[in-house]
């Protein structure tokens, strides 16, 4: 008859050791069994797990996602710091970023520029690029024009930074008008502007060189043929003609009548003649000295027979009634 009594030859002798026993044999079933989560994972084919077929879409009641296995980005290998582009607009200043302790490169829109500055930053054009370099964060300031053309030009302040070498491309917002020096004449219609002013530039300098141009004949000058100068200090003497087929030179001596160094403003003196005034120089400088004297050479376009013609004049300014 049963005694309700657990004998075990391998179980301990104390009491409450048996009784630890049952309680733990009572409860091992129900451990070792996995709870049922309601996911049925398909058998897979013998033929399969003995590598003489592959697995089919059939084996497992559905379709295959087919996934592309993508590589890894490659991680960078290096930093790059592009090029700035900026539009710029004749006298309109500028304000842009360069690198301290670098060489800065600013392409600019000229084929020959030329830099004007006050600054002790380092400056040097090649081609149509400047170089500049500085060693401290005190801003720089550029003029930069062409050669041929210094009434146009670019105003740009650069602000040194901590920054890598920088490269400043710079393009106009506005395209440049034709350059023309100061004082250069027009060419008549009909002319080729370059040959026009070649020609002129050229008798000039046979001027300077005691020549007479080739075409020019010499005379001295008559009293009505002299060459005033709206300029405060300036005195002009009459000089000599040069006559050629569509131009007259005519020569003056200018003098400086005050008691300071004095500029000669060449495109205030114009030659009293019957014709247009297209070119104006001084030999061998612009600058004189207190009672110093200079060349002026004066350029006059002849007119022609249509300019030449008298004009009737108006009997309503003539006072008859």
């Amino acid at each position: 008859m049963p005694t309700g009594r657990l004998i075990c030859s391998h179980c301990p002798a104390h009491p409450l050791a048996a009784t630890l026993a049952v309680l733990l044999s009572g409860i091992g079933p129900a451990v070792a069994q996995p709870e049922d989560i309601g996911i049925e994972l398909p058998p897979i084919p013998d033929a399969v797990l003995a590598g003489e077929r592959t697995l089919e879409p059939d084996d497992w009641g559905g379709h295959f996602l087919r996934v592309k296995a993508e590589s890894p980005a490659p991680s960078p290998t290096h930093l790059e710091v592009g090029p700035v582009t900026v539009q710029a607009t004749i006298g309109v200043n500028l304000i842009v970023e360069i690198a301290i302790d670098h060489l800065n490169r600013i392409l600019t829109p000229f084929p020959n520029p030329q830099v004007r500055t006050v600054s002790d930053a380092s400056t040097s054009v090649d081609g149509s690029a400047i170089y500049v370099a500085t060693g401290n964060e005190t801003p720089v300031t550029l003029f930069v024009s062409d050669v041929s053309d210094p009434n146009h030009a670019l105003s740009l302040t650069l602000a040194p930074r901590r920054i890598p070498p920088r490269e400043i491309r710079l393009f106009l917002t506005d395209p440049l008008p034709n350059p023309s020096p100061i004082g250069a004449p027009s060419a008549p219609a009909g002319a080729a502007a370059p040959d026009y002013v070649a020609a002129i530039t050229e008798a000039m300098r046979a001027l300077a060189r005691e020549e007479i141009p080739e075409g020019y004949g010499l005379r001295q000058a008559r009293r009505q043929e002299t060459v005033t100068c709206v300029q405060l200090g300036l005195e002009t003497r009459r000089g000599q003609v040069l006559e050629g087929g569509d131009l007259w030179l005519i020569t003056a001596l200018a003098r400086n009548t005050t008691d300071a160094e004095l500029e000669i403003e060449e495109r205030a003196c114009r030659a009293d003649l019957d014709g247009e005034t297209v070119a104006v120089a001084a030999w061998p400088r612009v600058w004189l000295a207190p009672g110093e004297q200079a060349e002026l050479y004066v350029a006059v376009g002849r007119p022609t027979p249509e300019q030449r013609r008298p004009a009737r004049p108006s009997l309503r300014g003539a006072g008859a009634r």
